[in-house]
C-alpha cells in the first residue's frame, strides 16, 4: 500500500466520522425493517418455531400507540378500543402495575383442536421461509474488523499520520482502543472464573466439615421439650426459647432441599418427637414473642429498644421455620392449622419484608394448587386478606397480581366437576379486589387492557392461530373474573364501598366491548357454547349496574341461524350435553338435534332472564316490542320442527304480555312526564324483577337449570 493521497488524509479528517455514524444509523434502520417484516410472516405464517399464540393472562405489551392506530377488519371494524389501548392506568393516582417476574407462559395452548375447526380469512405460507435475524450483526462485525485492519496499516506504514489523527481527530482510533480493552476485560473474567472456584472449593471444605459436626448433634427427647415449655411459660426464659425454635427449625427442615440451611446443634428423630416439638413451639412461641414485642390493634408495639433486639433474631427463625413447614405439608388438616397459626403471626410477618413475601407466595401456591381441599383455599384468602390489609401498598399488589395470574393458570375447564372450584377461586379473588380502590383500578385496567389488544390481534390477522388465542378457557374464564369484579363492586355492594364503586365504574364500558367482540368474532353454530356464556356475562354485568347493554338482538341473531330455521337437523341417540363446560360443539354433535334443542334451552333461559331484567322499567312496554315481534316470526316459521320449544315460545310470550300490563298500569298513576329522569329510574324501585311474572317464569327456569348441573356433576363425581 502506497503513500496516503492528500485528498484521503483529508477525507479521513473531516468526513469519516461522518460516514460511520450514516453507514450505523443506516444498518440500524435495514434491521428494524428487516425485524418488522420477519414478524409480519411469522404472525401469518403462525411458524412452529414460535409454537401457538395463546392468552396468557399477562405479557408486556410494546409500541401501544402503533398498535392503537391500525384499523381491524371485518365484522368489528367500528369496534372503538383504541382509546383504552392508549389510555393511562395511573389517572386515579398511585403508579402503574409493572410485572417483575417472568409469567410469560401461563397455559400450554388452547382447545386441543384441529387445524381444520377454525376458520380463516386467509391461507398461510410455507413456514420455511422465515428469515433469521443476526446477519446484519455480522455484516457489522465484518465493517469493523476491515476499518481495523486498514488502520493498524496505516499507522505502521504512516506513524506520522497516525499522531496526527490522535491530535486531530482521537475518536476515529477508538477502536483501536475498544480492541485493547476487550483483551484486557478477557484476562479479568479469566482471573474471576479462577477466584470462584477457589470459592466454591473453600464452600465444599466447609460443607463437609458441617456434615461431620452434625453427626455430633444433640437428640431432642420429650423430656427437654416438657423442659423448655415450662421453663418458657414459667420464667419467661430466652435460653430455652432459643433451644425450642432450634429444635423446630431442624424439625422444620428435615426434608428440605435447601442444601445451604444451617446445621443445628439438635437432630429430630421419630415422628412422635417431630409432632410434639411442632405443637410445642406453636403453643409456646407466640406467647413468649407477646411478651418481649406485644401487639395492640394488629401492629407491634415497638419495633425499637432492648426487648425488640432480643425477639427480633427469635421471631425471625419462627417464622422461617413455619414457611418451611407450610411447604412440605401434605396433609389438608395439618395445612389448615398452620395456616391458622400463621395467621396470628401476620403482624410480625409484616415486620419483614422478605418473610412477607415468602408469606404472600406461599399461601398463593396453597391457593392454586389442585392437591388441597376448598377449605385451603378458604383459609389461604382469609389469610391474604389480612395480610394485605396490614401490609404496605407494594404488598397488595404482588397479593392482587399473584391471586389472578392463580387463577388465570388454573381456570381450564376440563370436565364440568371443577367449575366448583373454579367459582370458588373466582369468587376468593373477587373479595380479595375490594381491599384497596387505586390498585384494584390499576390492576383491572392493565388486565383488561391487554384482553383488549389480544382481541384486536385476532381480528386483524384473522387466522386460526389469532382465534385460537381468544376462543380458549384462559381467556374466557378471564373475562368471567372482570365481570364479577365490577359486577359485585359496581352493583351488588356499591352502597357498601362507594369510592371502589366510582373508581372501577369507568372500565364497564371497555368490559362489555371486548365480551361483544369475542361474542361475534367467530359467529357460527359450532361456537354457539361460546357465545351463550358471553351472553350470560353481559346479562350478569347489565343486572348488577344497571347499566343498559344491548343483550337481545345477540340472542335473536341464535335462534335466526339457518341451523333452526332453514337446515333439517341431523337425529342422533347421543347423551345430553352440558355447555356449561363446552366452549364449542364437539365434532360428533355438529348439526344434531340433541346438541340444538340444548342450545334452545339456554337460549330460552337467557332470554327470560335479558327481559326480566328490564321488566320495572318505565319503557319496558315499549323496549320489548320489537322483541316480540321477532320472536313470534321465529315460532311462525320454525315452530313446526321444534314443537316442544314453539310452545315453550308461547308461554314467555304471554309472561311479557302480563308483565307489559303490569307496568303500564302503574305508570298510568305516576304523576310526572317523561322529562323527569329521576322519578322515571325511581318508578317500581319497590318491587324486584323477580315479582313480576316474567320475572318468576325465568326464576323457575334457571332453578330447573340448577338441579340438572348438580345432577350432572354428581354423576360425574361418581366416575
Amino acid at each position: 500500500m502506497g503513500k496516503a493521497k492528500k485528498s484521503t488524509k483529508k477525507f479521513n479528517q473531516r468526513h469519516l466520522k461522518d460516514e460511520l455514524e450514516r453507514r450505523k444509523e443506516h444498518k440500524k434502520t435495514q434491521k428494524l425493517v428487516q425485524k418488522r417484516e420477519v414478524k409480519k410472516k411469522r404472525k401469518a405464517n403462525g411458524s412452529a418455531d414460535d409454537g401457538e399464540e395463546v392468552f396468557t393472562g399477562v405479557e408486556e405489551i410494546d409500541d401501544l400507540a402503533g398498535f392503537a392506530e391500525s384499523v381491524p377488519k371485518g365484522a368489528l371494524a367500528k369496534l372503538d378500543l383504541s382509546k383504552f389501548v392508549e389510555a393511562d392506568p395511573t389517572a386515579v393516582g398511585g403508579e402503574d402495575v409493572s410485572d417483575d417476574e417472568d409469567i410469560a407462559a401461563l397455559l400450554e395452548g388452547g382447545e386441543d383442536d384441529d387445524d381444520d375447526d377454525m376458520p380463516s380469512d386467509s391461507d398461510p405460507e410455507d413456514e420455511g421461509s422465515d428469515v433469521e435475524i443476526g446477519g446484519d450483526d455480522e455484516e457489522d462485525d465484518d465493517e469493523e474488523a476491515v476499518f481495523k485492519r486498514e488502520l493498524e496499516a496505516v499507522s505502521k506504514k504512516d506513524p506520522k499520520f497516525l499522531e496526527f489523527m490522535k491530535k486531530n481527530d482521537p475518536s476515529s482510533l477508538a477502536i483501536l482502543e475498544d480492541n485493547d480493552e476487550g483483551s484486557e476485560d478477557e484476562e479479568e473474567d479469566d482471573e474471576e472464573q479462577g477466584e470462584e472456584e477457589e470459592e466454591q472449593a473453600e464452600d465444599a471444605d466447609m460443607s463437609d466439615a458441617e456434615e461431620s459436626g452434625s453427626s455430633k448433634a444433640t437428640v431432642v427427647t420429650s423430656k427437654m421439650l416438657d423442659d423448655w415449655e415450662k421453663d418458657i411459660n414459667k420464667n419467661q426464659s430466652i435460653k430455652s426459647l432459643k433451644r425450642l425454635l432450634l429444635a423446630l427449625y431442624s424439625a422444620s427442615h428435615m426434608e428440605s432441599e435447601n442444601e445451604n440451611a444451617p446445621q443445628t446443634p439438635y437432630r429430630i428423630e421419630g415422628m412422635r418427637i417431630f409432632n410434639k416439638t411442632v405443637t410445642a413451639s406453636i403453643r409456646t412461641a407466640p406467647k413468649a414473642f407477646n411478651h418481649y414485642a406485644p401487639i395492640v390493634n394488629d401492629k407491634v408495639a415497638q419495633k425499637s429498644g432492648k426487648k425488640w433486639g432480643i425477639a427480633q433474631a427469635l421471631i425471625k427463625s419462627y417464622l422461617v421455620s413455619l414457611l418451611e413447614l407450610l411447604k412440605q405439608m401434605s396433609d389438608p388438616a395439618m395445612i389448615q392449622y398452620l395456616i391458622k397459626e400463621s395467621e396470628r403471626m401476620i403482624p410480625y410477618f409484616v415486620c419483614f419484608t422478605r418473610y412477607t413475601r415468602e408469606f404472600v407466595k406461599e399461601l398463593l401456591r396453597l391457593f392454586g394448587s389442585a392437591s388441597v381441599d376448598d377449605g385451603v383455599r378458604i383459609l389461604a384468602l382469609l389469610s391474604l386478606r389480612r395480610l394485605v390489609s396490614l401490609s404496605p401498598p407494594e404488598v397488595a399488589d404482588i397479593a392482587l397480581k399473584g391471586i389472578y395470574l392463580t387463577y388465570v393458570r388454573n381456570s381450564n375447564v376440563k370436565t364440568i366437576a371443577n367449575l366448583t372450584t373454579i367459582q370458588l377461586m373466582r369468587n376468593c379473588g373477587v373479595e380479595l379486589y375490594g381491599n384497596d380502590a387505586n390498585a384494584s383500578y390499576q390492576h383491572g385496567f392493565v388486565y383488561i387492557r391487554q384482553l383488549a389488544i389480544h382481541l384486536r390481534n385476532s381480528m386483524q390477522l384473522r387466522s386460526k392461530e389469532s382465534f385460537r388465542a381468544i376462543y380458549n378457557w384462559q381467556f374466557i374464564n378471564s373475562l368471567n373474573f372482570w365481570t364479577e369484579v365490577l359486577a359485585t363492586y359496581c352493583g351488588d355492594r356499591a352502597e357498601e364501598q362507594p369510592q371502589l364503586c366510582a373508581t372501577l365504574e369507568s372500565l364497564v364500558y371497555p368490559l362489555t366491548q371486548i365480551i361483544l367482540g369475542v361474542a361475534r368474532l367467530v359467529p357460527t353454530a359450532k361456537y354457539f357454547p361460546l357465545r351463550i356464556h358471553c351472553i350470560s356475562q353481559l346479562l350478569r354485568l347489565s343486572s348488577a349496574t344497571g347499566i343498559y347493554i344491548p343483550i337481545l338482538p345477540m340472542i335473536i341473531e341464535v335462534l335466526e341461524s339457518p341451523e333452526f330455521l332453514s337446515r333439517r337437523p341431523v337425529n342422533s341417540t347421543l347423551k345430553p350435553l352440558s355447555l356449561d363446560s363446552q366452549l364449542k360443539a364437539p365434532k360428533e354433535y355438529e348439526h344434531t338435534r340433541v346438541y340444538l334443542e340444548i342450545v334452545l334451552e339456554s337460549v330460552f333461559g337467557l332470554l327470560a332472564d335479558a327481559i326480566a331484567a328490564q321488566s320495572v322499567r318505565i319503557a319496558f312496554p315499549e323496549w320489548v316490542v320489537p322483541a316480540v315481534l321477532q320472536l313470534r316470526r321465529w315460532r311462525k316459521r320454525a315452530g313446526k320442527s321444534w314443537s316442544r320449544f314453539s310452545k315453550q315460545l308461547q308461554g314467555l310470550l304471554e309472561k311479557i304480555e302480563q308483565s307489559s300490563l303490569m307496568v303500564v298500569q302503574k305508570r298510568n298513576k305516576v304523576d310526572f312526564g317523561p322529562a323527569n329522569l329521576t322519578g322515571a329510574n325511581q318508578f317500581m324501585s319497590d318491587i324486584s324483577a323477580d315479582a313480576t311474572p316474567i320475572g318468576a317464569y325465568a326464576n323457575s327456569l334457571r332453578k330447573v337449570k340448577a338441579q340438572q348441573r348438580a345432577t350432572m356433576v354428581e354423576a360425574e363425581m361418581e366416575k
